[in-house]
């Protein structure tokens, strides 16, 4: 169908749905048919319902706990924001455990730990712990004592 079918056909439609007459909008019939919606536009949009209202503010700290709510939220929200600026980390006991063996002293991971915290002072004195728990060695060491000292049963 061509654009010009398409608006004939409308109204014709049209027509046929008012009976063929000019329509009239009675204004006074609609206003005491829908007398809310009347007041609603005679309001200029100015009431609407919920949070939109004016004075939302006053009617929510008139409210038994309103002011106690807002003071609790106000709170959590300064909490969240300076926990997550100064990025807050909750402290972790560290667990009782056995001493490392001198061979985890001189890991690569322990090392480089020791040398973040302190420098090349601290890495010297952990390869001295180490080497004071160690104790007296023979001059060799089988790959089977390496191994066993390694995993924590020596």
């Amino acid at each position: 169908m061509s654009e010009r079918k398409d608006k004939g056909w409308l109204d014709e439609q049209l027509r046929r749905a008012v009976n063929g007459a000019t329509p009239a909008f009675d204004a006074e019939a609609w206003k005491q048919k829908y007398t809310r919606e009347y007041k609603a536009l005679l309001a200029g949009g100015k009431q609407t319902a919920g949070w939109g209202q004016p004075h939302s503010g006053r009617r929510i700290l008139g409210v038994p706990f309103g002011k106690l709510a807002v003071a609790a939220a106000v709170l959590v929200a300064a909490g969240v924001l300076l926990l997550g600026r100064f990025g807050f980390t909750p402290v972790q006991p560290v667990p009782a455990s056995a001493p490392p063996s001198p061979a985890q002293m001189v890991s690569v991971l322990s090392l480089s730990a020791a040398f973040r915290q302190g420098g090349m002072e601290e890495l010297d004195r952990q390869c001295d712990r180490a080497m004071e728990r160690l104790g007296p060695r023979p001059g060799s060491v089988s790959m089977q004592e390496l191994q066993k000292d390694i995993n924590g049963k020596g």
